[in-house]
């Protein structure tokens, strides 16, 4: 009866994960319909029961921007996971879902694109064998509803509506003029949507009690920013209130912007910055990030210790250095020559004006006056703000909605 039951719950929550157009009650079919995330192949549920879960489903997702999905089959998955990947792609109303995959021989729940970075392993096995303990499949499915709710209640998830999707260029901090301001976006735009990672500048005056980090990681998480079911992108905060600049990548773009790479790319943007040209200092970061996600998207390789890209040629320095030693060595030529017919010479002692023998030293001493010591400071570490070791790679951290994010922060 137990596996009986067992199976039964897993068929339940298959049922509610697979989204299928439309379902509606008979009494509601003339009205509007409602969108529900189940496929109840077993036909296990009565058409009540699935209001009641639906209802319960839509309120999870109301307040948390998260689907969760049932999906209830009579054949063998032999992939389940990517089966349910198809489900979430073709179904989700969203960028998070939740999924039950169900077979009599083979049950998994899994997490699909912002969703994978709020649940853990743990916790998504915690939920299903604590719903199992349940004894109907209405309670079964109601708790597990219930439980994927409170977990995203205490990690303080919450949805992005369409208000909150934020352009790639949001310059409240108005650093740069409106004609800059449009040409910075169109080039953010093209960059990200060409190579499908995007790529973000944020400026603000001032960012409260939280760290430049804080901020950037949770303008991130918040604003529907990322591509692809990973959240791909790369995120520049500048904040005026403090000379802060921080930077949050997500998804690829963490394993994209090592933090040798960011140390490389901060060296070259963050001096525009420093010198009051942030149209310069943000064109220069936006170039950087072509140029690394191009370098990785053509060789499958990432610019990290050891493989960073090669500083362009100084020529105008260069010649200005040429210029220099050619005259200091024209000037020493010049000079010599001219010594060479100068006929009158200032002499090194007085011995050339004096009478021969006619100086008698009667007594000779060494007298010490003095000693000069050179002393050459030993160097400081500076406070760059990078996150990074000399290991490669990137280091990693969660955001307050448990997003994992890479990073570096630092002031001009």
């Amino acid at each position: 009866m137990k596996k009986k039951l067992t199976a039964l719950f897993m068929v339940i929550c298959m049922v509610f994960v697979t989204a299928v157009p439309v379902f509606a009650s008979e009494e509601d079919t003339a009205e509007e319909a409602t969108y529900v995330h189940m496929s109840d192949n077993e036909n296990l549920l009565s058409q009540k029961t699935k209001t009641q879960l639906e209802t319960a489903a839509e309120e999870v997702y109301g307040t948390y921007g998260v689907e969760i999905y049932g999906y209830l089959t009579e054949q063998t998955l032999a992939d389940a996971e990517s089966v349910g990947e198809t489900v979430y792609l073709s179904s989700a109303r969203t960028d998070a879902a939740v999924i039950l995959m169900y077979h009599a021989d083979n049950v998994n729940l899994y997490a699909y694109g912002r969703a994978k970075d709020i649940f853990t392993r743990k916790e998504l096995q915690n939920i299903l064998e604590t719903a199992n303990a349940e004894n109907t499949y209405l309670n079964a499915f109601l708790k597990y509803i219930e439980m994927t709710g409170l977990l995203l209640g205490e990690k303080g998830v919450q949805p992005i509506p369409s208000e909150r999707q934020q352009p790639r260029f949001v310059d409240n901090a108005n650093l740069v003029s409106a004609s800059d301001e449009a040409a910075l976006l169109a080039k953010l735009d093209e960059i990200s949507e060409a190579r499908q990672i995007d790529v973000v500048i944020v400026t603000e005056n001032a960012i409260g009690d939280m760290t430049s980090t804080q901020y950037a990681d949770n303008f991130y998480d918040y604003n529907g920013y990322g591509l692809q079911l990973t959240r791909d992108g790369i995120l520049l905060l500048i904040s005026m209130e403090n000379r802060d600049w921080a930077i949050s990548t997500h998804g690829l773009g963490i394993d994209i912007f090592t933090d040798a790479g960011q140390e490389y790319m901060t060296d070259r943007f963050v001096s525009y910055l420093s010198d009051g040209d942030y149209y310069g200092g943000f064109d220069c970061f936006a170039d950087l990030c072509d140029q690394f996600i191009a370098h990785y998207q053509e060789t499958g390789e990432v610019y990290d210790v050891g493989h960073l890209p090669k500083a362009p040629f100084a020529w105008g320095m260069s010649i200005l250095i040429s210029l220099a030693v050619g005259l200091l060595a024209g000037l020493i030529t010049a000079l010599v020559f001219k010594s060479e017919l100068t006929s009158v010479r200032i002499q090194p002692s007085a011995v050339g004006y004096a009478k021969p023998d006619s100086l008698h030293l009667t007594e000779r001493n060494d007298m010490f006056l003095y000693h000069v010591v050179n002393r050459t400071a030993r160097p400081k570490e500076t406070d760059g703000g990078h996150s990074g070791g000399g290991g490669g790679g990137s280091h990693t951290h969660h955001s307050s909605s448990g997003s994992t994010h890479g990073g570096s922060h630092g002031h001009f």
